[in-house]
């Protein structure tokens, strides 16, 4: 995880909300990573950030953290719509980029960033941390090694009430919206285990400003496979997914994204009801570290993008997510 002079990869977080405030926890579990800099808006809330988490440097415009030449790598976690800008200027200044889910806000901003990625040959990734979970990881592996025979259906749901739907974290501006903040992981689970579907059908509750508050999916595939998705940000949808096959079906508990276990029902019908297999992976602090590991193993190796996701991996999630956003609009509209 050292950079190209051979000392710990640098790094600077852009934001300091909830999400910085693990990650900058999380990159301590490192020992070749260090917290250099953090970046606000507000000198004086970057500066107090920088004190409570030990970064050595506090910035109050972007351009001047840009511009620290021990500076190798920076974690954008800033609103929705300011991801594409940022993450340009840090990529056309010389830096890596880890930019918070989503990466964008529709599949031509994924694409941009991408470009601009592969032009300036620096590593980006989207940070979709639940790729990189220990227990995500043995799931998928679980599921491609047969254990469920052929997967034939999925359900996974994010709903959770955050906050109110008056909230300033919901906002137009910012372009907030619970399908790309809570919706992303059931699609990214379909994703995953069964491809991009042949049809899309969804609804979605939206503010008069075009904020949507919720949201269904349901995916088609070829034979009869399905995905059934849902998620919000304003009520409880159970956040657990189940993956069933043609010789049993797999459980997560909630919340499913950040799970440490699942259990297996496999084998006669006798056996996936009495005698299950549950598998338990705890992570490693808040979620964040095995992610953050791999990104800078991949970049001490040279490599411009991470294989478990790709910069295409990010483009394929938002163009199903535009699907999903346009099936709802003519939903609207029928």
């Amino acid at each position: 995880m050292m950079n190209a002079l051979g000392n710990p990869l640098a790094w600077g977080v852009i934001g300091t909300g909830d999400i910085s405030r693990s990650i900058c926890s999380d990159l301590r579990h490192l020992d070749a990573a260090r917290l250099l800099a953090v970046c606000s808006r507000d000198a004086s809330t970057a500066a107090a950030f920088a004190s409570e988490h030990q970064a050595a440097r506090a910035f109050g415009h972007l351009d001047e953290m840009l511009a620290d030449p021990e500076l190798d790598i920076v974690y954008i976690a800033t609103p929705h719509a300011t991801h594409l800008s940022i993450a340009l200027a840090a990529l056309r200044a010389g830096k890596h980029v880890l930019i918070e889910k989503p990466i964008g806000v529709d599949a031509d901003e994924a694409r941009t960033i991408a470009r601009v990625a592969r032009e300036s040959r620096r590593f980006a990734m989207e940070g979709m941390w639940m790729k990189f979970a220990p227990a995500y990881r043995s799931l998928v592996e679980t599921i491609r090694a047969g254990a469920i025979g052929q997967v034939r259906s999925i359900r996974a749901s994010f709903g959770l009430p955050f906050d109110t739907a008056e909230s300033a974290r919901w906002s137009r501006v910012r372009s907030s919206s619970t399908l790309l903040d809570q919706g992303i992981y059931p699609v990214t689970l379909a994703l995953d285990l069964l491809g991009t579907p042949m049809r899309v059908d969804a609804t979605q509750v939206r503010r008069l400003d075009g904020v949507d508050l919720n949201c269904r999916a349901s995916l088609e595939y070829p034979d009869g496979r399905f995905a059934d998705l849902a998620a919000s940000m304003v009520e409880y949808i159970d956040p657990s997914a189940s993956v069933n096959g043609t010789e049993g079906w797999i459980d997560v508990p909630a919340p499913f994204w950040a799970a440490t276990r699942f259990t297996t029902h496999a084998g006669t019908i006798e056996e996936a009801f009495g005698s299950p297999t549950t598998t338990t992976i705890e992570t490693e602090g808040h979620g964040y570290v095995p992610m953050l590991r791999a990104v800078g193993d991949a970049i001490a190796q040279g490599l411009s993008e991470h294989p478990l996701h790709p910069l295409d991996a990010s483009i394929q999630t938002f163009a199903l997510l535009d699907r999903i956003r346009s099936a709802a609009h003519a939903a609207r509209a029928a």
